[in-house]
Formats: C-alpha cells, structure tokens, sequence
C-alpha cells in the first residue's frame, strides 16, 4: 500500500534582538551564539558557527539556516536564502539596508531519505528535524530532542529511542518493529498506518498520540500512559493492553474484572466504581485518583499499588491489609501504632509516618520516597528492598545501620568520595545514588537496584555485584578488575575508560552500553 503524507517543517529559531549600535550575542537550543553588530556603513552583520546538532562522538549534522528580521517580533520576513556550511565555518551575512529591527537565525534540519542506518544520535537536539523515509535502522537516537520531529516514512526497526522527546512528531506509516521507546514521550504525535510489533513503549506518555491503523501486536506497554490514545478497529493490540486502553478511555463502572491482568499499568483517575476486580491483579499499578467505591477487591495482587487519592467506602470490599496501606496513604499514621504489621511490597510513598511505631514490621520492598520517619520507630524492622529515595529522617529515627547508610548516600549524598570498602550492600535499592570517586573494593552489593547510579571514577575492584541491576549506571573511569558480575545487567550503561581487568562477567547483559577506550577482562580494548 503506498502511503502519502504532507510534509510540514518545524524550525527551530535563534532571536538576536534589537539592533541600535550595540554587539548582540543569542544562545540557540542548538547550542551556537549568534552575534549581531552594526557596520561603518549603517549595516547589519550577522555572524554564528555552524555547529552540529549532536554531540561530539556522535554523527554530525549540521543544519541549513535562514536570518529572518522583524520589527515588531510578530511579523518575520526572511533577509536571506538557505545557508549552509561546514562544521566549525562561522557564517557570516550582512543587511546593508540600514533598517533596524529584530533578527533571528532559524536552523532547519533534512534528512530526507538519508542512509543512517546504525548511527548514533544520542541527546542530539533535533526539534522539527525533517527525517522522511530515512534508513535509520538500528540507530541510537536516545535521549534525543525530537519535538515535532517528522520520521513519515522512515526506518526505524530496532532503534533506540530510550527517553527520547517525541512528542507531536509525525511517525506516520512508519517502520518501528523492535524500536525502544522506554521512558520517553509520544505525547500527541501521529503514529497511524505504523508497524510497531515487539518495540517497547515501557513508561512511555502515549496521550493523545494516534495510532489508528497500526501494528501494536507484540509491544511492551507497562506503565504506559494511554489517556486520550486514539486507537480504532485496525489497531492491533493484545489483549491486555486493549483492555486496559478501554479502562483508561471509556472507565469500567459495574464491569466484571474478575481475575483480569491489570498490572504495570497507569489507570489514573479511572472509573471502576461497582466493579468486579476480586481475584484481578493490579500489581504495580498506578490507581491515584480512581473511583473504587463500591468494587468487590478481594484476593486483588495490589503489590506497590499507588492509592493516593482513590476514592473508596464502606461498600469497597478490600482485604484489611490493602485497607490498611490505603489509609496510611491517604490519612496519615503520624505516631500510629504498626508494630509487627505486614506492610510489605506497600507503596507508601508521601506517607506520614512520623513517630509511627513500626518496630518489627515487615517493610520488605515497599516504596517509602518522600515518606515522613522522622522519629519513627523501625527497630527490628524488616528494610530489605525500600526505596528510601527523599524519604524524612532524622536523628530520632531508629533504624538499622545499613539501611541508615541507604538512606544517608540517596538523601545526604554521603556516597561522594565514600570509603566503603568491604561494606555490605545486598539487597538494598540505591537507585540514582551518587557513588562518584567511591571505594567500594570488596564490597558486597550482590542482588540489589542501582540503575541509573553514578560510579564514576569509583574503585569497585572485587566488589561482589552478582544478580543486581547496573542499568544505565554511569560506570567511566571505573577500576572494575576482578569484579564478579555474574548475571549483572548493564544495559545502556557507560563503561567509558572503565576497567574490568579480569572481572567476571557470565551471563552479564550489555545491551547497549557505551564502551570507549574500555579495558575488557581480557586486557583487550573495547571501542563502540
């Protein structure tokens, strides 16, 4: 089937000012300067470099440019034609006109059909880029700026796009099987007459997108917010995140959910009042705002469910432990008595908890971000697995040690420069933490969270990292030598100028990780 779709170029503009004898200088989106000064003979030069729109180390594109003046900065003309020029070349146009007035320089991207195919474009600042039909097979292309971007047409099958700004671009018919769009947006862009069989939407802002007549079939959609997603009868979704679309879209009061899989999904502010959900799971999911009123909930999988603001009642049949996390998220237990209470896997986040006894409670992989400790109890506590990221806590707060030092290095960043050595740090969530110049030899932090750490610089020589999550971590200039990474993850991390000297490293995942200048196991040097 051939496809046909009206091109509309979006350029991203550079405004000077107002020229009255002074030297301006503006700084672009795209990172140049552009200068504005007047000559001897009442004329304007314009000047700015011809920078690329990605960074160094990646593939260079260098955009077309047109000056535009105003005198009222409503009402643009352009003073010149298209301008072009090699990276590096400062460019340089004059308005020997003598008018003053308002200048910017817009910067206009095209790509059209280009062979890209495996190319990194990673944080490239590509707003409105024009990439139609473009091979851009496999290319990395994560954490790009690609606002109203246009990819109509393009190549995108097993490309990374991870947190990448899509949102409004034009993906009309495009080719995106295996494409991973993980923690980015798509917030009103045009994804229709698409293949997007097996990519990843996961945590993905979908609202508002079209994706009427695409291929979904395959696709990863947890945690995806579908709000206003505009789907039709030739979408092809799987079962689950259909259903969970037409929750999300159309609400579900009185519906018959009994047993249904509605984990890992974003139902914010839904309708399920009177609904049948006895037996569903809703494991991970994000209920803030959802009407349950009335619903029969028992036997629910309401693991690290979010309930604050949802709406229950006496006719809300819930079991007494998912009852009692409700009302701890939503009426506080400042000074409540919790002892030896089960509140494992809760999502407690924001919650008061202030002088709460909560001595020999089981807190086991609950979600206390920005909860209030302050004075609270925990001795004895179970605290394996708590995400302790901005939660309160003072020097009133009993708690044991090593969830003491978790909640210093998130919170204090006490993790700086930190001697750490033989410390151990096994089954504990350091997400985000900032280890940067740390030494951890020897240290054990088998089976734990530390995507998105910063270790860089870091002595991790010997540390026992087995089982745990180094995705995304910023690993560079790392000493890794003999570290045991056995079945680590390290998907998307920066192992730059790292040393992993004689590590081991069986069944360790590195996806996408950026080596440069790397020291492998081996001794040999890995470059990507």
């Amino acid at each position: 089937m051939m496809l046909s779709r009206l091109k509309i170029k979006v350029p991203l503009s550079l405004l000077a000012g107002w020229i009255a004898g002074d030297v301006l200088t503006a700084h672009a989106q795209r990172s140049f300067t552009l200068t504005v000064a007047p000559t001897n003979q009442n004329g304007v030069v314009v000047k700015w470099p011809a920078q690329s729109a990605t960074p160094v180390g990646d593939l260079p594109i260098v955009p077309q440019f047109q000056v535009q003046r105003s005198s009222d900065l409503k009402t643009w003309a352009p003073v010149s034609g298209m301008l072009t020029g090699a990276l590096g070349q400062t460019l340089t146009w004059m308005d020997s006109t003598g008018m003053q007035g308002f200048y910017r320089v817009q910067s206009m991207i095209e790509q059209e059909y280009a062979e890209m195919n495996n190319a990194r474009l990673a944080s490239g600042q590509l707003t409105g880029a024009d990439f139609f039909g473009a091979k851009l097979f496999g290319a990395n292309l994560s954490q790009a700026a690609l606002s109203n971007a246009s990819f109509a047409g393009a190549d995108l099958r097993n490309a990374n796009l991870v947190s990448a700004n899509l949102g409004g671009a034009d993906l009309f018919g495009v080719e995106a099987s295996g494409a991973l769009f993980d923690q980015g947006t798509l917030a009103g862009a045009d994804a229709s007459f698409a293949d997007f069989g097996n990519a990843s939407f996961f945590n993905v802002d979908l609202t508002k997108s079209d994706f009427t007549f695409s291929v979904l079939s395959g696709a990863d959609l947890d945690f995806a917010a579908m709000g206003g997603m505009k789907i039709d009868t030739n979408t092809v979704l799987d079962a689950k995140p259909a259903l969970i679309w037409k929750i999300v879209n159309l609400g579900a009061p009185g519906a018959v959910l009994t047993g249904q899989d509605l984990g890992s999904a974003i139902l914010t502010n839904v309708n399920l009042n009177g609904a049948k959900l006895n037996s569903a799971s809703l494991n991970s999911s994000d209920l803030r705002g959802a009407d349950i009123r009335g619903a029969n909930l028992t036997g629910v999988d309401f693991t690290l469910v979010d309930f604050r603001g949802t709406l229950l009642n006496s006719n809300t049949v819930i079991d007494a432990k998912d009852l009692l996390i409700w009302q701890i998220e939503n009426q506080g237990a400042a000074g409540a008595n919790l002892t030896n209470k089960d509140l494992s896997a809760a999502s407690l986040q924001g919650a008061n908890l202030n002088g709460a006894q909560l001595n020999n409670a089981n807190l086991n992989n609950s979600d206390l971000r920005t909860a209030d400790v302050r004075g609270a109890n925990l001795s004895g506590a179970i605290t394996t697995f708590i995400d302790w990221r901005g939660t309160l806590f003072d020097s009133n707060t009993i708690v044991d040690a090593k969830s003491l030092l978790v909640l210093q290095i998130l919170n204090q960043a006490a993790g700086v420069g930190k001697d750490l050595r033989n410390t151990n740090l096994v089954n504990i969530f350091l997400i985000g933490a900032n280890l940067s110049s740390a030494n951890l030899s020897n240290a054990n932090c088998s089976v734990s969270e530390f995507f998105q750490a910063n270790f860089t610089g870091a002595n991790l020589a010997k540390v026992n990292f087995s089982g745990s999550d180094l995705d995304s971590c910023n690993l560079s200039s790392a000493i890794m030598t003999n570290a045991n990474l056995l079945n680590v993850t390290l998907v998307s991390a920066n192992l730059s100028n790292a040393n992993l000297r004689n590590a081991i490293t069986n069944g360790a995942n590195f996806t996408g990780a950026i080596f440069t200048n790397t020291i492998m196991p081996n001794g040999t040097i890995r470059n990507n």
